[in-house]
């Protein structure tokens, strides 16, 4: 069978966090999260600003511990989860192999490395375009992420060709 699209890219340290970034900013549970604790972190600086403006000096510690809270899921989205998976990058060779995927009109074919793999596009659940990274979300027993970073698109037309090959297998992008 003739491939529709083929692309190559050996991943990077930066690809994983973009990654891990792309499926975050797209799904709705992290956004609700975030959402909340932004609205609570400002309440929380509005008791502590003004303590007795809406009789809130009895929330002042609980203002704190939220402050303290969002403070700390804020620095390990932003900086220990970049390292963690950077440590992972360099302690698993797997990571660094070069990635092969094969755009066919029944599945797509996966090269890491010397080791393939076939997925069906019946098992592709969505695929996530996060400007700098494509995600493609595959379901089943366990779900499989494979990502394709900006610079695996030889142009414009590549990135087009792969979107239409997508919505003409009627899989949402999101």
């Amino acid at each position: 069978m003739e491939p529709i699209l083929t692309l190559q890219f050996t991943p990077e340290k930066r690809d994983y966090v973009h990654a891990s970034r792309t499926l975050a900013k797209k799904s709705p549970v992290f956004l609700i999260l975030v959402g909340l604790f932004l609205l609570g972190m400002m309440g929380s600086v509005l008791i502590l600003v003004f303590p007795g403006w809406i009789g809130a000096e009895n929330l002042v510690n609980t203002a704190r511990i939220i402050l303290i809270v969002g403070g700390v899921y804020a620095l390990y989205y932003l900086f220990m989860i970049p390292w963690q998976l950077g440590r992972a990058y360099q302690a698993n060779e797997h990571l660094r192999l070069p990635r092969t995927l094969i755009f066919l009109n029944d599945r797509l074919r996966m090269g890491i490395g010397s080791q393939w793999v076939d997925l069906s596009w019946d098992k592709l659940e969505k695929a996530i375009d996060g400007g700098d990274t494509v995600l493609l979300v595959f379901k089943g027993n366990e779900k499989i992420y494979p990502f394709i970073p900006e610079r695996a698109f030889v142009d414009d037309g590549t990135k087009t060709a792969l979107m239409e090959l997508i919505k003409v297998k009627s899989i949402p992008v999101i």
